[in-house]
């Protein structure tokens, strides 16, 4: 396909940008967005820095082949998610020496890092943009034990309300209509807040590259493939995943007309423990999934268009980029109804949602797609179609918009 170009506005003609992110460098969401936003400013020559915590895989990497600086900052990790730091206090006096007093600052998907930057900045003029990308407050509620996780994430919501209602933050990007409500319930003003998705790279995730020789290694018995791509931690709903797969593993047995299918995994976690407890799950109950780990570019490109269908089981999701990345693959999807992935995913147009606590109905769902391969292409096919429309040069151009309108 033919890319279009779309170039920042003129008002961002000799402005300075610093992009802040709390995730550059592992396989996430968050990165891959950010890692796009910084490509896309450095192939458009836009004077780019970014700021990021620092991991102990990725020290010395760089976004955007190199081409824009990266500070980082040292922290600590969380113990579900050792990918996510709490950075140690710095000083943005120090980030100003190191790299330019900017323009306007956009800080993606703010927490520790954020956050520190917003109350050195918050009267400083510098405008700031926010990209709203991870509910904070619901994974607490989720990860942590009972009686820390809901004071823990009440806590989390009411410094979320305060951090984005304050004027320095300009304008704040969410990217589906559960995110702005969330918002808007904490007390944000509707009119600082703007609609943004995420683009889709169709060139890299494109049903051209399904391999013949991949699908014989993976479904060596011409089984229909369900992929799964995610960091593998519980937060991802691999607990309703593996009940699901149960469910459809019970009922099969039922209908001797159905297809055999197989599972696949593909992430990873860098707790190993956590990853092993996830496997668990499955291997428990005797259930036939291959885990692949974690995977990029190329291979990550092959083994979605080599899949036949894509079910993800996160209600954690503002967005759910895996789920556009499979569609431009060509692939229908599976979802449970809830957070971002009820944005994406059209009911019989692009694939099915269920209920969020219904694992019986995502079952049912994916078997009917299981047995039906016309369905299964009609549904893939449209789903190419509609990202095709949302490229990373689109979405990017219209972050730019919303900076351009406030620098001065």
């Amino acid at each position: 396909m033919q890319t279009v170009t779309y170039p920042p506005p003129v008002a961002l003609t000799n402005k300075k940008v610093l992009v802040v992110s709390e995730s550059l460098g592992p396989i996430n969401g968050v990165t891959r967005a950010t890692q796009a936003f910084l490509d896309y400013l450095a192939r458009h020559q836009i004077e780019t820095a970014a700021l990021a915590p620092r991991y102990d895989k990725d020290k010395t990497s760089n976004p955007a082949d190199g081409q824009v600086p990266v500070m980082r900052l040292k922290g600590f990790p969380l113990l579900y998610n050792p990918d996510l730091l709490i950075t140690y206090p710095f000083r943005m006096s120090k980030v100003f020496r190191q790299a330019f007093r900017p323009d306007v600052v956009y800080l993606a998907s703010p927490a520790t890092v954020g956050m520190q930057v917003w109350w050195q900045l918050r009267k400083s003029g510098i405008p700031l943009i926010a990209n709203f990308q991870t509910d904070l407050g619901f994974y607490s509620r989720l990860m942590l034990p009972k009686l820390l996780g809901k004071p823990a994430g009440w806590s989390i919501d009411r410094l979320t309300g305060l951090y984005y209602r304050s004027p320095a933050i300009k304008a704040i990007l969410c990217p589906s209509d559960s995110s702005q409500q969330y918002l808007i319930g904490l007390g944000v003003k509707a009119a600082k807040l703007r609609l943004v998705g995420r683009g889709v790279d169709c060139i890299l995730f494109d049903p051209a590259r399904r391999s013949q020789e991949l699908r014989q290694k993976l479904a060596p018995n011409g089984e229909v493939l369900l992929l799964c791509v995610s960091r593998v931690s519980l937060e991802k709903g691999f607990d309703f995943l593996a009940q699901t797969y149960a469910e459809m593993v019970k009922l099969a047995r039922q209908q001797p007309d159905m297809p055999k299918f197989r599972l696949i995994v593909t992430g990873g976690n860098t707790n190993q423990q956590i990853e092993q407890n996830i496997k668990a799950l499955f291997e428990k109950q005797g259930l036939d999934v291959v885990f692949t780990g974690p995977l990029t570019g190329v291979p990550l490109g092959e083994i979605y268009a080599s899949a036949d269908i894509f079910v993800f089981p996160s209600v954690t999701e503002t967005f759910g980029q895996v789920i556009q990345e499979a569609m431009a693959s060509g692939l229908p999807v599976v979802a449970r109804r809830q957070g971002g992935p009820a944005d994406l995913v059209l009911p019989d147009e692009t694939g099915y949602l269920a209920e969020p606590a219904d694992s019986l109905e995502f079952a049912s769902h994916t078997l009917k797609l299981i047995q039906d391969a016309e369905k299964r292409t009609a549904l893939g096919q449209h789903a190419r179609t509609l990202a095709e429309g949302r490229t990373w040069e689109a979405i990017n151009h219209r972050i730019t918009e919303i900076l351009a309108e406030f620098v001065g």
